[in-house]
Protein backbone atom coordinates (compact mmCIF):
# COMPACT_ATOMS: atom_id res chain seq x y z
CA UNK A 1 0.00 0.00 0.00
CA UNK A 2 1.39 3.42 -0.94
CA UNK A 3 -1.00 6.19 -0.12
CA UNK A 4 -1.43 9.45 1.78
CA UNK A 5 -3.39 10.55 4.83
CA UNK A 6 -3.85 14.24 5.56
CA UNK A 7 -3.82 15.03 9.29
CA UNK A 8 -5.61 18.30 9.99
CA UNK A 9 -3.48 19.18 13.02
CA UNK A 10 -0.98 16.63 14.35
CA UNK A 11 -2.40 13.57 16.08
CA UNK A 12 -2.38 13.81 19.86
CA UNK A 13 0.35 11.17 20.09
CA UNK A 14 3.16 10.51 17.58
CA UNK A 15 2.57 6.74 17.78
CA UNK A 16 -0.44 7.29 15.52
CA UNK A 17 1.80 8.88 12.89
CA UNK A 18 4.26 6.02 13.25
CA UNK A 19 1.56 3.38 12.81
CA UNK A 20 0.40 4.98 9.57
CA UNK A 21 3.96 5.04 8.24
CA UNK A 22 4.50 1.39 9.21
CA UNK A 23 1.49 0.50 7.05
CA UNK A 24 2.77 2.35 4.00
CA UNK A 25 0.62 5.43 4.51
CA UNK A 26 2.34 8.80 4.26
CA UNK A 27 1.00 11.23 6.94
CA UNK A 28 0.91 14.85 5.77
CA UNK A 29 0.22 17.34 8.57
CA UNK A 30 -1.61 20.63 8.01
CA UNK A 31 -1.13 22.47 11.31
CA UNK A 32 -3.41 25.41 10.55
CA UNK A 33 -7.11 26.27 10.83
CA UNK A 34 -7.03 27.36 7.18
CA UNK A 35 -9.37 25.06 5.24
CA UNK A 36 -7.79 26.16 1.96
CA UNK A 37 -4.47 24.63 3.04
CA UNK A 38 -6.25 21.37 3.82
CA UNK A 39 -8.04 21.38 0.47
CA UNK A 40 -4.73 21.88 -1.31
CA UNK A 41 -3.24 18.89 0.53
CA UNK A 42 -6.20 16.61 -0.20
CA UNK A 43 -5.69 16.44 -3.97
CA UNK A 44 -3.96 13.05 -3.87
CA UNK A 45 -5.00 11.86 -0.39
CA UNK A 46 -7.07 8.80 0.51
CA UNK A 47 -7.72 9.58 4.18
CA UNK A 48 -8.32 12.60 6.39
CA UNK A 49 -7.93 12.82 10.17
CA UNK A 50 -9.42 15.95 11.75
CA UNK A 51 -9.13 17.42 15.22
CA UNK A 52 -12.07 19.31 16.69
CA UNK A 53 -12.97 22.16 16.23
CA UNK A 54 -11.79 22.14 12.59
CA UNK A 55 -14.79 21.52 10.31
CA UNK A 56 -14.92 19.12 7.38
CA UNK A 57 -17.52 20.53 4.99
CA UNK A 58 -18.72 19.25 1.64
CA UNK A 59 -16.38 21.76 0.01
CA UNK A 60 -13.40 20.30 1.87
CA UNK A 61 -14.40 16.77 0.82
CA UNK A 62 -14.72 17.79 -2.81
CA UNK A 63 -11.06 18.80 -2.76
CA UNK A 64 -10.17 15.14 -2.17
CA UNK A 65 -11.62 13.03 -4.99
CA UNK A 66 -9.68 10.00 -3.72
CA UNK A 67 -10.89 10.22 -0.12
CA UNK A 68 -11.97 6.84 1.20
CA UNK A 69 -12.22 7.54 4.93
CA UNK A 70 -12.42 10.47 7.36
CA UNK A 71 -11.52 9.90 11.00
CA UNK A 72 -12.53 12.08 13.93
CA UNK A 73 -10.14 12.72 16.81
CA UNK A 74 -12.60 11.42 19.40
CA UNK A 75 -16.21 10.32 19.68
CA UNK A 76 -18.05 13.47 18.55
CA UNK A 77 -18.81 13.92 14.84
CA UNK A 78 -20.51 17.33 14.88
CA UNK A 79 -17.56 18.91 13.05
CA UNK A 80 -18.02 16.63 10.01
CA UNK A 81 -20.86 16.90 7.49
CA UNK A 82 -21.94 13.25 7.70
CA UNK A 83 -24.70 13.46 5.05
CA UNK A 84 -22.22 15.03 2.62
CA UNK A 85 -19.69 12.28 3.31
CA UNK A 86 -22.32 9.59 2.80
CA UNK A 87 -23.49 11.18 -0.44
CA UNK A 88 -19.91 11.09 -1.71
CA UNK A 89 -19.29 7.50 -0.65
CA UNK A 90 -16.79 8.45 2.05
CA UNK A 91 -16.73 6.39 5.26
CA UNK A 92 -16.54 8.33 8.54
CA UNK A 93 -15.16 6.67 11.67
CA UNK A 94 -15.04 7.77 15.30
CA UNK A 95 -13.62 6.31 18.50
CA UNK A 96 -16.04 4.86 21.00
CA UNK A 97 -15.41 4.94 24.74
CA UNK A 98 -11.82 6.23 24.84
CA UNK A 99 -12.80 9.51 26.53
CA UNK A 100 -15.06 8.08 29.21
CA UNK A 101 -12.50 8.05 32.04
CA UNK A 102 -10.61 11.31 31.39
CA UNK A 103 -13.71 13.38 30.62
CA UNK A 104 -15.59 12.01 33.63
CA UNK A 105 -12.59 12.77 35.85
CA UNK A 106 -12.31 16.27 34.40
CA UNK A 107 -15.99 16.95 35.00
CA UNK A 108 -15.62 15.98 38.66
CA UNK A 109 -12.59 18.28 38.85
CA UNK A 110 -14.62 21.19 37.47
CA UNK A 111 -17.41 20.53 39.98
CA UNK A 112 -14.94 20.53 42.84
CA UNK A 113 -13.14 23.62 41.52
CA UNK A 114 -16.43 25.56 41.51
CA UNK A 115 -17.63 24.33 44.89
CA UNK A 116 -14.24 24.86 46.56
CA UNK A 117 -13.55 28.28 44.96
CA UNK A 118 -10.28 26.93 43.55
CA UNK A 119 -9.35 29.83 41.26
CA UNK A 120 -10.12 32.42 43.97
CA UNK A 121 -8.06 30.45 46.47
CA UNK A 122 -5.10 30.05 44.14
CA UNK A 123 -5.06 33.70 43.17
CA UNK A 124 -5.63 34.94 46.71
CA UNK A 125 -3.00 32.67 48.25
CA UNK A 126 -0.46 34.01 45.76
CA UNK A 127 -1.19 37.72 46.22
CA UNK A 128 -1.99 37.52 49.93
CA UNK A 129 -5.61 38.71 49.75
CA UNK A 130 -7.19 35.35 50.56
CA UNK A 131 -6.03 35.25 54.15
CA UNK A 132 -8.10 38.26 55.20
CA UNK A 133 -11.10 37.36 53.02
CA UNK A 134 -11.46 33.65 53.74
CA UNK A 135 -13.72 34.00 56.79
CA UNK A 136 -16.59 35.21 54.60
CA UNK A 137 -15.90 32.71 51.82
CA UNK A 138 -18.60 30.23 50.89
CA UNK A 139 -17.20 26.84 49.94
CA UNK A 140 -19.23 23.66 49.70
CA UNK A 141 -18.90 19.89 49.73
CA UNK A 142 -19.73 17.67 46.78
CA UNK A 143 -20.51 14.83 49.17
CA UNK A 144 -24.19 13.91 49.17
CA UNK A 145 -25.29 16.55 46.66
CA UNK A 146 -27.83 16.00 43.90
CA UNK A 147 -26.14 16.13 40.51
CA UNK A 148 -28.04 16.13 37.23
CA UNK A 149 -26.37 14.79 34.09
CA UNK A 150 -27.56 15.67 30.58
CA UNK A 151 -26.58 12.71 28.41
CA UNK A 152 -26.07 9.21 29.81
CA UNK A 153 -23.77 7.62 27.27
CA UNK A 154 -20.34 6.18 28.01
CA UNK A 155 -19.04 9.39 29.61
CA UNK A 156 -22.26 10.26 31.44
CA UNK A 157 -22.57 6.78 32.92
CA UNK A 158 -18.92 6.79 34.01
CA UNK A 159 -19.43 10.20 35.62
CA UNK A 160 -22.51 8.91 37.43
CA UNK A 161 -20.54 5.97 38.82
CA UNK A 162 -17.76 8.21 40.12
CA UNK A 163 -20.22 10.63 41.74
CA UNK A 164 -22.16 7.85 43.44
CA UNK A 165 -19.26 5.76 44.68
CA UNK A 166 -16.74 8.46 45.56
CA UNK A 167 -19.05 11.24 46.76
CA UNK A 168 -22.30 9.50 47.71
CA UNK A 169 -24.21 11.80 45.37
CA UNK A 170 -27.79 11.38 44.31
CA UNK A 171 -27.48 11.26 40.53
CA UNK A 172 -30.28 12.19 38.14
CA UNK A 173 -30.05 11.93 34.37
CA UNK A 174 -31.90 13.21 31.32
CA UNK A 175 -31.43 11.31 28.07
CA UNK A 176 -34.43 10.40 25.88
CA UNK A 177 -32.34 7.94 23.85
CA UNK A 178 -30.39 6.22 26.60
CA UNK A 179 -29.62 2.52 26.47
CA UNK A 180 -31.66 0.97 29.33
CA UNK A 181 -28.68 -1.21 30.20
CA UNK A 182 -26.64 1.90 30.99
CA UNK A 183 -29.38 3.24 33.27
CA UNK A 184 -29.37 -0.02 35.20
CA UNK A 185 -25.57 -0.20 35.34
CA UNK A 186 -25.23 3.43 36.39
CA UNK A 187 -27.85 3.18 39.15
CA UNK A 188 -29.15 6.66 38.35
CA UNK A 189 -32.64 8.13 38.49
CA UNK A 190 -33.72 8.71 34.89
CA UNK A 191 -35.95 11.78 34.43
CA UNK A 192 -38.41 12.00 31.56
CA UNK A 193 -38.63 15.79 31.75
CA UNK A 194 -35.53 18.00 31.66
CA UNK A 195 -36.94 20.90 33.69
CA UNK A 196 -38.24 18.52 36.33
CA UNK A 197 -34.71 17.19 36.72
CA UNK A 198 -33.17 20.65 36.76
CA UNK A 199 -35.41 21.76 39.60
CA UNK A 200 -33.86 19.12 41.86
CA UNK A 201 -30.17 19.71 41.05
CA UNK A 202 -27.49 21.28 43.20
CA UNK A 203 -25.11 20.75 40.29
CA UNK A 204 -25.60 20.22 36.56
CA UNK A 205 -23.08 18.39 34.35
CA UNK A 206 -23.21 18.18 30.57
CA UNK A 207 -22.28 14.87 28.91
CA UNK A 208 -24.38 14.89 25.73
CA UNK A 209 -23.45 14.77 22.07
CA UNK A 210 -24.09 17.91 20.02
CA UNK A 211 -27.08 17.41 17.72
CA UNK A 212 -29.84 19.66 16.45
CA UNK A 213 -31.89 18.56 19.48
CA UNK A 214 -29.17 19.30 22.03
CA UNK A 215 -27.88 22.58 20.58
CA UNK A 216 -28.29 25.12 23.42
CA UNK A 217 -30.42 22.62 25.31
CA UNK A 218 -29.50 24.65 28.38
CA UNK A 219 -30.71 28.22 27.86
CA UNK A 220 -32.22 30.96 29.98
CA UNK A 221 -35.35 28.98 30.91
CA UNK A 222 -33.38 25.88 31.86
CA UNK A 223 -30.90 27.85 33.95
CA UNK A 224 -33.80 29.55 35.71
CA UNK A 225 -35.26 26.11 36.48
CA UNK A 226 -32.17 25.22 38.52
CA UNK A 227 -32.31 26.07 42.24
CA UNK A 228 -30.68 29.29 43.43
CA UNK A 229 -26.95 28.76 43.89
CA UNK A 230 -26.56 25.79 41.55
CA UNK A 231 -23.27 25.02 39.78
CA UNK A 232 -23.06 24.24 36.04
CA UNK A 233 -20.16 22.44 34.34
CA UNK A 234 -19.57 21.44 30.73
CA UNK A 235 -16.80 19.18 29.37
CA UNK A 236 -18.85 17.89 26.42
CA UNK A 237 -19.58 20.39 23.61
CA UNK A 238 -19.60 24.18 23.84
CA UNK A 239 -22.89 24.74 22.03
CA UNK A 240 -24.89 22.68 24.53
CA UNK A 241 -25.20 25.82 26.70
CA UNK A 242 -26.32 29.31 25.70
CA UNK A 243 -23.30 31.23 27.01
CA UNK A 244 -25.08 34.59 27.00
CA UNK A 245 -27.79 33.11 29.21
CA UNK A 246 -25.13 31.58 31.45
CA UNK A 247 -23.38 34.93 31.84
CA UNK A 248 -26.68 36.58 32.79
CA UNK A 249 -27.47 33.85 35.33
CA UNK A 250 -24.02 34.23 36.89
CA UNK A 251 -24.33 38.00 37.04
CA UNK A 252 -27.72 37.78 38.73
CA UNK A 253 -26.34 35.35 41.29
CA UNK A 254 -28.86 32.66 40.42
CA UNK A 255 -26.00 30.39 39.28
CA UNK A 256 -23.19 30.23 41.84
CA UNK A 257 -20.43 29.14 39.50
CA UNK A 258 -19.59 27.46 36.21
CA UNK A 259 -16.79 25.20 35.00
CA UNK A 260 -16.19 25.20 31.25
CA UNK A 261 -13.79 22.99 29.34
CA UNK A 262 -15.64 23.73 26.10
CA UNK A 263 -17.13 26.94 24.70
CA UNK A 264 -18.41 28.24 21.39
CA UNK A 265 -16.60 29.61 19.54
CA UNK A 266 -13.26 28.19 20.60
CA UNK A 267 -11.49 30.21 21.78
CA UNK A 268 -13.91 32.89 22.96
CA UNK A 269 -13.29 36.45 21.75
CA UNK A 270 -10.96 38.34 24.07
CA UNK A 271 -13.73 40.73 25.10
CA UNK A 272 -16.26 38.01 26.00
CA UNK A 273 -17.68 38.79 29.47
CA UNK A 274 -17.36 35.19 30.69
CA UNK A 275 -13.57 35.48 30.44
CA UNK A 276 -13.65 38.27 33.01
CA UNK A 277 -16.16 36.57 35.28
CA UNK A 278 -14.46 35.33 38.48
CA UNK A 279 -17.23 32.78 39.02
CA UNK A 280 -16.11 30.77 35.98
CA UNK A 281 -13.36 28.14 35.93
CA UNK A 282 -11.93 27.53 32.45
CA UNK A 283 -9.83 24.78 30.91
CA UNK A 284 -8.91 24.82 27.18
CA UNK A 285 -10.81 21.76 25.86
CA UNK A 286 -8.36 19.38 27.53
CA UNK A 287 -10.77 17.01 29.30
CA UNK A 288 -10.21 14.13 26.91
CA UNK A 289 -6.53 14.58 26.05
CA UNK A 290 -4.73 12.82 28.87
CA UNK A 291 -1.54 11.03 27.85
CA UNK A 292 -3.33 7.70 28.13
CA UNK A 293 -6.37 8.69 26.09
CA UNK A 294 -4.30 10.60 23.53
CA UNK A 295 -2.23 7.53 22.73
CA UNK A 296 -5.28 5.28 22.53
CA UNK A 297 -7.14 7.71 20.25
CA UNK A 298 -4.18 8.21 17.91
CA UNK A 299 -3.63 4.46 17.57
CA UNK A 300 -7.35 3.86 17.04
CA UNK A 301 -7.48 6.48 14.29
CA UNK A 302 -4.39 5.16 12.55
CA UNK A 303 -5.63 1.58 12.76
CA UNK A 304 -9.10 2.41 11.44
CA UNK A 305 -7.66 4.43 8.56
CA UNK A 306 -5.34 1.54 7.71
CA UNK A 307 -8.18 -0.97 7.87
CA UNK A 308 -10.42 1.12 5.60
CA UNK A 309 -7.66 1.65 3.04
CA UNK A 310 -7.17 -2.10 2.89
CA UNK A 311 -10.80 -2.41 1.84
CA UNK A 312 -12.02 -3.77 5.19
CA UNK A 313 -14.70 -2.34 7.48
CA UNK A 314 -13.18 -0.56 10.53
CA UNK A 315 -14.68 -1.28 13.98
CA UNK A 316 -16.35 2.11 14.59
CA UNK A 317 -18.07 3.37 11.40
CA UNK A 318 -20.46 6.29 11.77
CA UNK A 319 -22.13 5.78 8.37
CA UNK A 320 -21.62 2.06 7.68
CA UNK A 321 -24.40 2.04 5.10
CA UNK A 322 -22.06 3.78 2.65
CA UNK A 323 -19.59 0.89 2.54
CA UNK A 324 -21.51 -1.41 0.21
CA UNK A 325 -23.31 1.17 -1.93
CA UNK A 326 -22.49 1.91 -5.58
CA UNK A 327 -21.09 5.35 -4.71
CA UNK A 328 -18.72 3.91 -2.08
CA UNK A 329 -15.06 4.75 -2.50
CA UNK A 330 -14.11 1.52 -0.75
CA UNK A 331 -10.86 0.22 -2.23
CA UNK A 332 -11.19 -2.76 -4.52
Amino acid sequence: MSTKAVLWRPMYDPEGHALLTENGIEPAVVDSPDADQVKAALGNANALWVRTPERVTAEVMDAGPGLVVISTSGFGTDNIDIPAATERGILVVNHLGFGRTPVAEHTVMLLLACLKQLTWGDRGARDGTAWSERQGLEVFELEGRTVGIVGLGYIGSELAKKLRLAFNCRVLAYDPYVDPRLVHASEVELCADLKDMLGQCDCLAMAAELTEETREIIGAEELAALPQGAVVVNAARGRLIDLDALQAALESGHIRGAGLDVVFPEPLPEDHPLLKNPKVVFTPHTAGVTKEASKALALSAAQQITTALKGEMPPYPVNPEVWDTPQSRRPG
